[in-house]
C-alpha cells in the first residue's frame, strides 16, 4: 500500500499544470484563413480550416495558432459556415471583398469565391 502512495506521489509530482505545446498549426494541413482571435482588431493568416468529416454530415474545423479552435458546419449564410458548438452564436458577413465568420470573440475572414 505504502508503495502505491509513494508512486502516485511521484506521478502527481510529474505532472504539470503547464499545457502541452501545441503542434504547428500549419503541419495540421488545411487551408490558412485569417483570423483576429479573442476581440482583437488585427487579422492574421495563423489559422486554418481543415475538413473534419465528409459525407452528408461535413463539418470543419478552424484551427487555431495556440491550439484551440471552433468546429464548423456548412450553412446558406454568407461565408458558407456556421458554429457547430452549440451554444456559441455565429454572425457571417461580407466585408467588402471578404466574407467575415464571427462566432464569441473570434473573427475568421477569407475572400470570397468569384464568379466567373
Amino acid at each position: 500500500m505504502r508503495k502505491t502512495v509513494i508512486f502516485a506521489a511521484i506521478w502527481m509530482g510529474a505532472c504539470s499544470s503547464e499545457p502541452a505545446p501545441a503542434p504547428e498549426v500549419a503541419e495540421q494541413g488545411g487551408v490558412s484563413v485569417e483570423c483576429a482571435l479573442g476581440g482583437t482588431e488585427k487579422f492574421s493568416s495563423e489559422c486554418f480550416l481543415v475538413e473534419a468529416e465528409a459525407g452528408t454530415d461535413t463539418k470543419f474545423v478552424v484551427r487555431h495558432p495556440d491550439g484551440g479552435f471552433r468546429l464548423l458546419a456548412l450553412s446558406e449564410s454568407p461565408t458558407g459556415f456556421e458554429a457547430h458548438d452549440g451554444a456559441a452564436v455565429s454572425l457571417s458577413e461580407r466585408d467588402g471583398d471578404w466574407v467575415v465568420l464571427t462566432i464569441e470573440g473570434d473573427r475568421y475572414r477569407w475572400k470570397e469565391p468569384l464568379d466567373e
